[in-house]
């Protein structure tokens, strides 16, 4: 776990970095600037380009993960495996074109009039083609340099340059410099930018050559063409999955509740920060391991990963829904009465803290295309639990059934690994966790919450962190959070 643990805390450093800034734009500035249909719409036109993009890599990106560590002792096949990425990339792009198009009037609602005042026309929809086209080589370039024990530059693309810039355009919209279709082409031109920098990343390490790819063996071949026609619909499953909340809610409820549901979830999802720093980081080595069938250090990479994500995704959501209050009466009426949304998002992102990087085991194993079958599953929990619930909770009833299809495809993901693999991420450090969690919450909650809705936000923050951090430190929840706290604790002794 050491490099794993260096890398994900350089990850997570950047990864937070983009939350705060995020913050500011998602939750500070944008709920006050924009309305909540042109916050929904908005957020429609970034998932559709996330969607389609993840869809059309056709399953290079997973691809690549599985393969380039096979190719450890093949530098040749290795480096000059991105030509055939890039290639089944480009395909992928094309196919993306009439699929789009033959879809786009259901996504956008446009046979019902669509957002009130907005232009649907050939630039806006040619904006989205193009912006796909560069989230697919965006995909697969990210997924190379993670081969390649670089996931700083595609941390640093989603985190900064994708958070950042869409204040700027924000700013130029509050003083009315570009209208609301001139702020949507903004924030689409942006993704120019984290392909940009992953191609002069990967040239700069010389890690890849364009050329014939291969040559491949048979059994190679087999397994490539085996992971990508999996992997495309499982990332068609897994892709729906993430989005298809916000789509269902603007189908049975409209834009309006689209820019609150999404708002309220962007509080909940900070908790998957850590996650996603460690998954990005451990996955190739998690995959080298299979190569080798050293199931041992997976486990150890399972356990141990379950334990810090825990501790960390615990504070942050014990942070967030300490202080529901301060949010609820800092983005408005609205906002305060969907705040359930918050808590279920919340607790669905901290289920997959526990479970940790079930997902990416599974991928990489033989057995990659049990993803698949998980994926389905959850997608149609998801689809008819959101048709039964926004209908009787509004978007807290997506939210909820967001809960329910983590702790479906999770739960199937463990008991998977278990019997296939004997490896689980449990132990007793998780319990421990959870007891100091309820614990903080109820005595946090006990305290009442003062009228000033900022000294609120800061006390019922130092709180937390006053009675949190101590109690796992202590109780030794996580060892890898403690030697982060030893560190800084001796600097601190030094500095004293």
């Amino acid at each position: 776990m050491g490099i794993i643990r260096k890398q994900s805390s350089q990850t997570t450093i950047i990864a937070y970095a983009g939350i705060l800034i995020g913050f500011v734009g998602s939750a500070l500035l944008r709920p006050k600037i924009l309305s909540e249909g042109e916050i929904g719409l908005l957020q429609l036109v970034l998932n559709t380009t996330a969607l389609f993009a993840s869809i059309f890599t056709l399953g290079t990106n997973l691809t690549t993960l599985k393969m380039v560590p096979e190719f450890k002792n093949k530098p040749e096949k290795k480096k000059s495996f991105i030509t055939f990425s890039l290639l089944v990339g480009l395909v992928g792009t094309v196919l993306a074109i009439p699929a789009f198009l033959l879809t786009k009037a259901f996504i956008f609602q446009t046979q019902d009039g669509g957002f009130e005042g907005f232009n649907y026309n050939t630039t806006f929809y040619a904006g989205i083609l193009v912006v796909i086209g560069f989230r697919v080589f965006q995909f697969i370039l990210d997924a190379y340099l993670r081969t390649n024990h670089q996931p700083l530059p595609g941390v640093f693309s989603d985190s900064i340059i994708q958070k950042f810039f869409p204040i700027l355009g924000l700013i130029l919209f509050y003083f009315h410099w570009i209208d609301f279709q001139q702020l949507i082409y903004f924030n689409l031109a942006i993704f120019f930018l984290p392909v940009l920098i992953s191609f002069i990343m990967l040239k700069k390490a010389n890690a890849f050559t364009f050329g014939r790819p291969g040559p491949f063996s048979r059994e190679e071949k087999k397994t490539i063409t085996g992971i990508s026609s999996s992997g495309i619909l499982e990332i068609l499953s897994g892709g729906l999955i993430l989005y298809i909340d916000a789509y269902m809610v603007q189908w049975l409820m409209g834009e309006d509740a689209v820019g609150i549901y999404t708002t309220l979830f962007f509080f909940g999802v900070v908790i998957s920060v850590p996650a996603k720093a460690i998954r990005r980081v451990s996955i190739v080595t998690i995959s080298e391991s299979m190569a080798l069938r050293d199931y041992g250090n997976i486990q150890t990479i399972y356990k141990k990963s379950s334990q810090t994500l825990l501790v960390a995704g615990g504070l942050l959501f014990l942070g967030i829904w300490c202080n529901r209050y301060s949010v609820g009466e800092y983005l408005g009426e609205n906002y305060a009465a969907a705040i359930p949304v918050l808590l279920f998002i919340a607790l669905a992102q901290l289920v997959d803290c526990i479970t940790s990087v079930n997902y990416q085991i599974i991928a990489v194993s033989k057995h990659y295309y049990y993803n698949l079958f998980m994926g389905f599953m959850t997608l149609a929990l998801l689809i008819i639990s959101n048709y039964l619930l926004i209908p009787i909770m509004g978007v807290s009833g997506a939210a909820l059934a967001s809960l329910l299809s983590m702790i479906l495809i999770n739960g199937m993901r463990h008991l998977f690994l278990k019997n296939k693999y004997q490896l689980s991420p449990f132990s007793i450090e998780n319990l421990k966790t959870i007891l100091i969690i309820a614990v903080v919450l109820f005595l946090v909650d006990w305290i009442p919450n003062l009228d000033n809705i900022y000294l609120n936000l800061l006390f019922k923050g130092a709180l937390v962190l006053a009675i949190y951090l101590p109690a796992v430190y202590i109780t030794q929840c996580s060892p890898d959070f403690n030697v982060v706290m030893d560190k800084y604790l001796r600097i601190f002794r030094v500095k004293k």
